[in-house]
């Protein structure tokens, strides 16, 4: 792993199993052709693999850009979002499911950093407690924001707390980098 910000291969992996299922694979063949995908293209990745943090990004503004011009029944911002709780629910069954603890969603907020380094060699993440049913979580210095991501992360974190078997809410991005904040901050509740 060099010092360019990355990613394991996981992610990836997950979000091309995703687009592929939900849009067939000649959409997922479009997408990845219409950016520079070397890292990704053809390769067989090893969920442990790490590409770089920059081709995710390109993967998910390729997959909105698609989506509006393929696909314009299906919102971007709805499609990532269940993009992210796919990942979370694949990821987790496959790969991380000890880090799993059912009723506790504390516990879960205190992983959140801790999955996040598993995942990622740049940016931190931060959960910070709102009583027993919400919580703020912080995603600080990624190193390749863009809007699509946040619709991601929305939906990985509510299926975490589905998986833990809060009864989810609402997850909501409060302020964006995107829209110059210093870090992204969502909003979760449960019941």
């Amino acid at each position: 792993m060099g010092k360019e910000p990355q990613l394991k291969a996981s992610v990836v992996t997950e979000s091309m199993e995703f687009i592929r299922k939900d849009l067939g694979a000649p959409a997922l063949q479009s997408i990845l052709g219409s950016f520079d995908s070397g890292a990704i293209a053809g390769r067989k990745l090893l969920p442990s693999d790490w590409l770089p943090e920059r081709t995710y990004r390109d993967l998910l503004v390729a997959t909105r850009r698609h989506l509006e011009s393929a696909a314009p029944q299906k919102k971007p911002g709805d499609f990532l979002f269940q993009m992210g709780k796919f990942m979370a629910h694949d990821g987790i069954n496959k790969y991380y499911k000890p880090l799993i603890r059912m009723f506790d969603m504390n516990f879960m907020l205190t992983q959140s950093a801790h999955l996040w380094g598993v995942m990622h060699s740049h940016g931190s993440v931060k959960a910070e407690p709102i009583g027993k049913t919400g919580a703020y979580v912080y995603f600080i210095d990624f190193p390749a924001p863009c809007k699509e991501l946040c619709w991601m992360l929305a939906g990985y974190m509510y299926a975490i707390g589905e998986l833990s078997k809060a009864r989810m809410v609402r997850v909501e991005e409060l302020e964006c980098v995107t829209e110059g904040a210093a870090r992204c901050k969502f909003v979760g509740e449960w019941r």
